[in-house]
């Protein structure tokens, strides 16, 4: 006894008459005739484009097996599509249902349907493990973190292809540690230098210069000038610059610190340089008096000196001044 279930099926190749099986067929000879009425009985398409994606898919690294698997069809169906049937004595067949042809079309070759011991490109691999170094993750960390020996990170960025599993591994790894701050989980500062020296003296691309849809892309370029790091007298500058237009709002030092995660005392030095460079930039025009001192102090210079003290009058400055 057959093990198909009730229908169409069963009706044509087992030949039963139950019900079930005459109801089936039933239903779909009304459906054709009405897409003959309406000119769109379509039984079957070429079989030119199925055979030409599914050679497509193989070249990337699907197997037949896995193709057939995602498509929900039959692994013979796709064996004679490509070679036909050996033990047969038939070519590859020329056309095919259009339900298997759509549903072998709609497969694309992503990383989620390979095997994890295919073969692939490592170019996004190795991209996003440069870019980690390059934020400050020792080599010796992140192998850790892929469980594997503390050399084989080298090996690993001097490689062509790499495994399915380690390209998976690298991408969750990348995932999860591309905005987070190397200090906060326990990486050292004379590490974190020497991973940052030595990709930029690889020129390595850091994680700014890549974007999500470019990253696996080996034809696509970093954009290196956007993601260029600044150097320590740059980040001075804008830090003086910070801290100088804070202190012109009438901002504290503790206040201006607090709020760019600086010391009291740096914050403090920097003002204090400023007002210094103002008074010296600030020169009187002719006949202007320089700015007096309070009142108490001058008297009492003025007293020390034995003059007497005696307010000036403003000058009248010229039109030129």
């Amino acid at each position: 006894m057959s093990q198909r279930p009730h229908g169409y099926a069963r009706y044509k190749l087992d030949g039963c008459r139950c019900y079930v099986c005459g109801y089936a067929v039933a239903q779909w000879r009304d459906a054709r005739e009405q897409a003959v009425r309406r000119g769109q009985w379509q039984p079957y398409v070429n079989a030119a484009p199925v055979r030409t994606h599914l050679h497509r898919l193989q070249a990337c690294g699907l197997g037949l097996r896995r193709i057939a698997q995602v498509a929900g069809v039959d692994r013979k169906r796709l064996q004679a599509i490509l070679n036909g049937r050996p033990e047969r004595g038939t070519p590859p067949q020329h056309q095919v249902r259009p339900r298997l042809a759509q549903a072998v079309l709609a497969i694309e070759p992503t990383e989620e349907l390979l095997a994890p011991a295919t073969a692939i490109d490592a170019t996004g691999t190795r991209r996003r493990v440069q870019a980690l170094v390059a934020a400050g993750w020792p080599q010796a960390r992140l192998a850790a973190h892929l469980r594997m020996a503390p050399g084989s990170i080298t090996a690993l960025l001097a490689r062509e292809r790499v495994c399915v599993r380690t390209a998976r591994a690298v991408r969750a790894l990348y995932d999860r540690l591309w905005r987070a701050d190397p200090h906060q989980l326990g990486v050292g500062a004379q590490a974190y230098s020497r991973a940052r020296n030595q990709a930029r003296s690889r020129g390595w691309a850091p994680v700014g210069a890549w974007d999500d849809d470019t990253l696996d892309d080996p034809a696509a370029v970093p954009n290196i000038g956007d993601a260029r790091e600044l150097t320590r007298s740059e980040r001075a500058a804008v830090r003086r610059d910070e801290i100088t237009h804070l202190a012109s709002f009438g901002l504290s030092s503790h206040e201006i610190a607090a709020r760019l995660g600086l010391t009291t005392a740096s914050v403090g030095a920097v003002v204090l340089a400023q007002q210094r460079r103002d008074q010296r930039h600030h020169r009187p025009c002719a006949g202007e008096s320089p700015p007096q001192a309070s009142s108490s102090a001058l008297l009492g210079r003025l007293r020390r000196r034995g003059t007497v003290y005696a307010p000036r009058t403003p000058c009248s400055r010229p039109a030129s001044c």
